[in-house]
């Protein structure tokens, strides 16, 4: 889509959500070719799904407008079941949309919902229904872009647009865009129910007793978390001193080099920080790797920072001409790159009548977003390269020795003010060479323990105590983490387990894992 057609791919930059934009654009706009627009409906209901189908809907409805000068949807009808259970904060903020984009809201009150729809759409004649459904919803089992209605239900034709977004999807498209959304999101609620079944998400709450806003989830299985029984959940915290094992601070890494993606040198610094941060407790999401391209950097540095809580570059901040990090950087966060005085000073200060031009564009930073973190080498004299921060963004050297010796001092920032409960985990070295044989006792156990409990299986070869098979559990919870392990003894077949091992870091050479 050009830019006349699509406002918002252009400010995305994340080229998998651009992707889903444009097919879920095309979607809509085949639904308008399809029916008549006033049998069309949209069940906007002021969740974060429904939130993003108002904008892609009122972008196709008035393609090639300025969004800004155009009101209703063209003619396309739009309700939501209004419910006294319902929190305020939501009505108000589909009253709030309704005025400003004149959506005409059909305000339904029948308690049964079935006989609702069937009442509306008997009413209004809709022949298909616009609806936020994502995959992993209770209610998408089996359900297509193109969707008709279930057997018993009246006869309309369900269009799901955004179907195969992911909960990260959803929020780098209403941040990056700067949408409005329900305030909720941004006090822990990360799927919206009723009063009776909605709570704060527990994977989000701070050791303060608040919770971080939504979009800072790292483990995006527990968006519907929070949808349950209060009474259960409650009883379920109270019983429980620790923080929730589900709870970890979310981290990205950015690799940055040519000279990477060509195979000539090989990263040894997201394999190092992904085990330093998840030994503090941190997950990373992603690791991206990206070549010393201005767009490529900004695009992704745009996408990641927006999703997660911490977000480390490694690479392209020394002199030369491939070094454009910084460039990228400034560009995704929308700010000029310039000359900060403070870093400009101390590389004066340290080559003094030696420095030249080259050394001064490692003294480049975007304008205004550039923070100077102090720190002691191991000799206890202060480094006379700082670390530098911007916003929730660590840039760092490429060279491992440089950034190993930066990252100490991050750690050490992290350990103090990001409190979080380390993971840990037992390792099952099994004598079975198919994975097969133990495929549902790993379901089983998965299942079991949800979200407190991550499984794994590795495959392996020329081990000298015979092992075919390696099966990892890891929770932040000492319990969940016993029990997962005598339900392994207990379920795997008698002669199965070689030896079990607590609290590995690695668990081989890569050479030695064999590809799945």
């Amino acid at each position: 889509c050009s830019l006349e057609m699509d406002p918002f791919t252009p400010l995305v930059g994340d080229p998998i959500v651009a992707s889903k934009i444009t097919k879920a654009l095309g979607i809509i706009r085949r639904t308008l070719a399809l029916y008549p627009k006033d049998k069309i409906s949209f069940s906007f209901n002021g969740g974060k799904d429904s939130t993003v189908l108002l904008h892609l809907l009122r972008a196709a409805v008035h393609q090639g407008s300025n969004l800004d000068d155009c009101a209703g949807l063209g003619g396309v009808r739009s309700f939501y079941f209004l419910r006294d259970d319902d929190f305020q904060e939501v009505k108000e903020f589909i009253s709030r949309k309704d005025e400003k984009y004149s959506l005409q809201v059909d305000y339904l009150t029948e308690p049964d919902f079935k006989k609702g729809l069937e009442d509306y759409i008997s009413r209004t004649g809709v022949m298909a229904v616009v609806l936020g459904t994502r995959r992993g919803d209770p209610n998408a089992l089996d359900q297509e872009f193109f969707c008709p209605s279930s057997e018993g239900w009246p006869p309309f034709m369900r269009v799901n647009p955004i179907l195969d977004w992911t909960y990260h999807d959803v929020w780098v498209f209403l941040r990056t865009c700067n949408l409005a959304y329900c305030k909720l999101y941004d006090q822990g609620y990360t799927s919206l129910g009723a009063h009776h079944n909605t709570l704060p998400n527990a994977a989000l709450k701070r050791e303060d007793g608040s919770f971080a806003p939504a979009y800072l989830l790292s483990d995006w299985r527990l968006e519907r978390a929070g949808r349950t029984s209060k009474t259960k959940t409650l009883e379920r915290a109270l019983s429980r001193d620790e923080v929730p094992a589900s709870l970890s601070h979310s981290a990205a890494i950015l690799v940055i080099g040519d000279e990477i993606l060509a195979g000539k040198v090989e990263d040894v610094n997201s394999p190092f920080l992904c085990s330093e941060l998840r030994a503090l407790g941190w997950m990373v999401v992603k690791v991206v790797t990206v070549p010393d391209d201005v767009d490529s950097i900004a695009s992704e540095v745009r996408s990641l920072s927006q999703a997660v809580e911490l977000l480390i570059t490694t690479g392209g901040i020394g002199p030369t001409l491939d070094d454009v990090t910084m460039e990228g950087v400034s560009r995704a966060l929308d700010k000029a790159l310039v000359r900060n005085p403070e870093l400009e000073s101390r590389l004066r200060s340290y080559f003094g009548a030696n420095v030249t031009t080259a050394h001064l564009k490692m003294a480049e930073g975007p304008e205004g977003e550039v923070e100077v973190l102090d720190y002691a080498l191991d000799t206890g004299e202060m480094s006379r390269f700082p670390i530098v921060r911007c916003r929730n963004i660590y840039i760092l050297p490429g060279v491992p020795h440089l950034m190993r010796q930066k990252w100490g001092a991050i750690r050490a920032l992290l350990s103090a003010s990001c409190k979080a409960p380390p993971f840990r985990n037992k390792t099952f070295r099994l004598a079975v060479q198919d994975e097969t044989e133990i495929a549902d006792t790993l379901e089983r156990i998965s299942q079991r323990y949800g979200s407190d409990l991550h499984v794994g299986s590795y495959p392996v070869t020329g081990q000298e105590d015979g092992a075919g098979i390696l099966v990892t559990l890891d929770s932040k919870q000492a319990d969940t983490l016993e029990d997962a392990a005598a339900d392994m003894h207990q379920q795997l077949q008698p002669g199965a387990i070689i030896t079990v091992q607590e609290d590995v870091q690695a668990l081989l050479g890569p050479r030695s894992v064999k590809s799945i």
